[in-house]
């Protein structure tokens, strides 16, 4: 009874090990088409993406937001941020426990409003320890795509090693914004033993623009898994933290993430 005792209360520490709960604050300012709830929304992203940065050290570097703000304007940067500096830790429990709305004028007269979110948050961190020769490179054929356009990929492996391919939509509307790209119907077999792959094989990977979107062009993201394991993913997740709840405690497998463009 002692041995089991101990033996649970060792898990429980080494879990929490691993994590920290943290609070943050996100403001947001907005006007013209940007809605109140779109405002707010943001800021808690904002949130989200500084209680991230607490326990993970990490930044978006300036090429980031650079890029970012050239290609998809100052609203989407703030929701790409969050995309682009996540992938380390997953957030769990969070607590909206403050929130005030106020709205001051510009030098023109013109009106704008702030949203500011604070948040409690646990914040898990990737335990990943493998060893630093199983790794794996990702090369796509564009990184601005035409609505229509086809995606191809190239792999490159030093291991054999289980591929798992997730297309992320982050302006998705319906109840899911990750779908498994690879493996699929067509191509079944992901557990690759040679050097060099290249995508589609029996497929095709066609690039498509979102309906309903009032814009000209869009950041997606393609998230590359190689694993150890046959691990049983789902085709589609609601949203990229259900996915990042398995690899993040999962130290048998490696991840990449791409970032690419579409334009109208």
């Amino acid at each position: 009874m002692r041995t089991l005792f101990f033996t649970i209360v060792l898990l429980l520490f080494s879990n929490l090990s691993y994590a920290e709960i943290v609070t943050a604050k996100g403001e947001y300012s907005y006007l013209g088409d940007i809605s109140r709830n779109e405002g707010c929304k943001l800021a808690t992203e904002k949130a989200k993406l500084k209680a991230l940065e607490k326990v993970l050290g990490q930044t978006i570097s300036s090429e980031e937001l650079e890029k970012c703000s050239t290609v998809d304007g100052k609203t989407n940067c703030e929701r790409n941020q969050f995309f682009l500096s996540s992938f380390g830790g997953v957030i769990t429990n969070l607590k909206e426990i403050n929130k005030t709305e106020t709205s001051k004028k510009l030098d023109n007269g013109e009106q704008y409003n702030i949203c500011s979110i604070e948040i409690r948050a646990n914040v898990e961190k990737s335990v990943q320890e493998l060893d630093p020769s199983f790794d794996f490179n990702v090369m796509l054929n564009e990184y601005n795509f035409r609505d229509g356009d086809n995606l191809t990929i190239d792999v490159e492996l030093n291991k054999p090693m289980y591929l798992t391919i997730f297309q992320i939509l982050p302006y998705e509307d319906k109840d899911y914004q990750v779908v498994k790209l690879f493996p699929n119907d067509l191509e079944k077999d992901n557990y690759i033993k040679a050097k060099d792959l290249k995508l589609p094989k029996n497929a095709k990977y066609e690039i498509y623009f979102p309906e309903k979107i009032n814009k000209e062009s869009i950041d997606e993201y393609l998230f590359f898994v190689g694993s150890k394991n046959n691990i049983k993913w789902l085709d589609k997740y609601s949203k990229i933290e259900d996915i990042k709840k398995v690899y993040i405690k999962n130290n048998l497998l490696k991840y990449q993430y791409k970032e690419y463009t579409i334009f109208k």
